[in-house]
């Protein structure tokens, strides 16, 4: 009898799931990512996840690559490859563009991590572009950075502040 209501139960959220009554993203993801320029959802597929911290980063919004040595060395290295110094500075200081290590940012979200992913991964109404995969050249899908590469960006810019973005 248990196990008949199991499979009813399973049958059901797999019904609503098709017919989009229910996100199973919604169901593995605690945080829920959005624009920084309107706070619309981003549509970042789950299979962008696709590395423990890039799941754990989904479910909690805390990037465990903060104070990574290894993860700091490949963020600043895509840091400098996407020329984000050109406008941010060599560390996040500030240079054209705001500083990204200070207590006072221009957008107060990039407190967190979450907030900051946010930002780069789909732009500001300021100026940026998005960086994120696909949205970087929106003709070219193999363009941008990849969730678990941004995270290590973040990790880099983090390395140069007091803020971690985990607090």
């Amino acid at each position: 009898m248990v196990g008949n209501k199991t499979l009813k139960s399973a049958w059901f959220v797999s019904l609503f799931a098709l017919t989009g009554l229910v996100s199973v993203n919604a169901i593995a993801a605690d945080i829920a990512l959005v624009s920084t320029q309107d706070g619309s959802p981003l549509n970042i597929k789950p299979e962008a996840f696709d590395t423990p911290v890039a799941k754990e980063f989904l479910a909690t919004g805390k990037n465990k690559y903060v104070g990574n040595e290894e993860a700091i060395k490949a963020g600043k290295k895509k840091y400098n490859l996407y020329s984000c110094n050109a406008c941010h500075g060599g560390h996040g200081e500030g240079a054209i563009a705001p500083g990204l290590t200070g207590a006072t940012m221009k957008y107060a979200k990039n407190l967190t991590n979450k907030g900051m992913f946010e930002t780069i991964w789909h732009g500001t109404n300021g100026g940026m572009g998005a960086k994120g995969l696909g949205l970087m050249v929106p003709d070219d899908p193999t363009e941008g950075l990849k969730v678990d590469d941004l995270l290590k960006v973040v990790a880099f810019i983090r390395s140069h502040s007091t803020i971690t973005g985990n607090e």
